[in-house]
């Protein structure tokens, strides 16, 4: 078992940061889901439906959407999706539609398969809707419709998480591309370019090769809308021809007469690699967990209702300058910093978690997250927008493990899964328990 480990360290900042305080509630465990026995084939995300079946659904990377009903991992998959699955590659997000119970529709993110023509160097990232089959209410139909293909250069840094909103709109956060340090400035730039070692030219797609666009990104889409004609920055669509989704009105490049060479898609952007992050059930906020370079792993916050922002990569890696290391970063004008970053002596690969919203009380509202290459889970008291840096503490005594995400039931009970197959819930003996799926507690 790992030993607990108190921090109260330097986040990134000159003076030293207050201790936080106890996890509460002090009993907090680990306890694996469904059973002891089940295990799952490199799970990395767990979702519910919404729609009041108290099923969960988790993401096998290499294969598709398996489904636990009633305490039991059901035999037939919802749903198998072919995809590539070298390196970071694979069934990487899902997320049911709010109105799941009434339309049956989710949506997946997924690496294309290698038989798939592309339009990078490597295997695309594909945006797809899926149904539920209309006979059985456990397996989706195994066509989906495609909703956006963005090229990619590198198998690594896929991001590919997926969250609705509480205004309706869908989430999908991207990568770099992979090419470490983005010497191309891909996440810097928010309308298409080549990879040219040029971070200054954005906007330029003279030249050979393919045209890169929505990398380092957090997309958000209006996929319960289509747009008959796609104006020019619609980077994803091609221009005079329907798009299968619009743009939601609060996105930073939404008019294309005063944006004409940007994205429409994006939201946010200035990310390396944000593949989990995760929106506040209560409150909307959103928590984002960064994958850093050579030396910093950084937790990024933005308040709900927010406009779009700048998240800084490549100019800054956790609170410190990159390249360099230089203990402070201003990032671009009007750029957003961490909340919290940590050095490669603690881990190596942040994966961004929850804020806990569940049945049991003393825990709610505060952020547990992890790191895969220390397995430890962290948790931050005091995870407020007027908090900064955050602090956090490790989780005593929790098994050994490569944490690939986080994710809620229909209850708010919190699951982490383990690269290595098993999966766990959060569990307090003495304050208010679990919810089970099948009603006993």
């Amino acid at each position: 078992m790992r030993k607990a480990r108190v921090v109260g360290i330097v986040l990134g900042c000159a003076a030293t940061v207050p201790a936080a305080a106890a996890i509460t509630p002090a009993d907090l465990q680990l306890v694996q889901w469904p059973d002891s026995a089940t295990t799952f084939s490199q799970p990395i995300g767990i979702r519910s439906a919404g729609d009041g079946s108290g099923r969960v659904f988790v993401i096998e990377r290499c294969s598709g959407i398996r489904i636990v009903k009633d305490g039991t991992l059901l035999a037939t998959p919802f749903v198998s999706i072919a995809n590539s699955c070298g390196g970071e590659q694979g069934v990487l997000g899902l997320a049911f539609d709010p109105d799941y119970a009434v339309n049956g529709t989710f949506y997946v993110s997924y690496s294309a398969p290698s038989s798939d023509p592309r339009l990078g160097d490597t295997a695309d990232h594909v945006l797809a809707r899926y149904r539920v089959s209309d006979g059985d209410p456990d397996i989706a139909d195994p066509d989906g419709e495609v909703l956006l293909r963005v090229p990619d250069i590198a198998s690594n840094h896929n991001g590919g998480d997926l969250h609705f909103d509480h205004q309706g709109y869908l989430n999908w956060s991207i990568g770099d591309g992979g090419v470490q340090g983005d010497p191309n400035g891909f996440a810097q730039c928010t309308g298409r370019k080549k990879a040219d070692n040029d971070p200054g030219s954005c906007h330029s797609t003279d030249g050979s090769g393919p045209t890169y666009y929505l990398l380092g990104k957090i997309v958000r889409l209006d996929v319960h809308a289509t747009t008959a004609s796609a104006p020019a920055n619609f980077c994803g669509a091609t221009p005079g021809q329907p798009a299968p989704y619009a743009i939601p009105p609060g996105n930073p490049f939404v008019d294309a007469g005063a944006h004409p060479q940007e994205c429409a898609e994006i939201f946010n952007w200035g990310f390396r690699n944000p593949f989990r992050f995760s929106i506040d059930r209560q409150t909307g906020d959103m928590l984002i967990g960064d994958v850093g370079q050579n030396a910093y792993e950084e937790v990024s916050f933005q308040a709900a209702g927010s406009p779009g922002q700048n998240f800084q990569w490549n100019q800054c890696e956790g609170f410190h300058s990159y390249p360099g290391g230089a203990p402070t970063c201003a990032g671009p004008a009007g750029s957003l910093p961490p909340k919290l970053d940590y050095s490669h002596s603690v881990g190596c690969a942040v994966t961004g978690g929850n804020v806990y919203r569940g049945p049991i009380e003393p825990l709610r509202g505060q952020y547990l997250f992890s790191d895969s290459c220390s397995g430890a889970i962290y948790v931050v008291a005091d995870a407020g927008a007027d908090v900064s840096p955050w602090t956090w503490e490790v989780l005593p005594d929790t098994p050994p493990m490569s944490t690939y995400s986080f994710g809620e039931d229909d209850e708010g009970n919190l699951y982490v899964a383990d690269g290595g197959g098993k999966v766990y819930r959060f569990q307090s003996e003495s304050s208010g328990d679990v919810i089970f799926q099948d009603g006993f507690d």
